[in-house]
């Protein structure tokens, strides 16, 4: 059994064991839901990592910051309004956010505006 598990992490792509192992981390806290269960309008917490940072500007002048958020079960965006950064958030780290999902913009996504957050280890 050992080496059949051995020989599938060496024959398994990279890309695929990290998410198997984000799935594993994010399914070890309690509280979390998996992304791939969020749906419009519920209050939610869930647990990933942050695959991507960019800063939206706005027509008002006032710029959002968007984190897409993975936990290898699907993917969503947390937006935060008027912000251009937020110490600790930033590409590669494991935070849980909470907050109520919606869809909103041009790829009909899931957000959650302005949701609390923790850092993760």
């Amino acid at each position: 059994m050992a080496l059949k598990n051995r020989l599938k992490r060496f024959t398994t792509p990279v890309g695929e064991l990290d998410r198997e192992r984000l799935r594993e981390f994010c399914a070890s806290v309690e509280c979390a839901v998996p992304i791939a269960d969020v749906r419009p309008r519920q209050e939610v917490t869930v647990v990933g990592e942050i695959t991507s940072i960019r800063i939206v500007p706005r027509p008002d002048g006032s710029p959002w910051l968007e984190a897409s958020i993975s936990d290898g079960t699907g993917c969503l965006v947390a937006m935060w309004t008027g912000r251009t950064r937020i110490a600790g958030v930033s590409a590669g780290r494991r935070l849980m956010v909470s907050g109520r999902g919606a869809v909103g913009g041009s790829g009909r996504r899931l957000v959650i505006y302005n949701p609390r957050y923790e850092l993760l280890a």
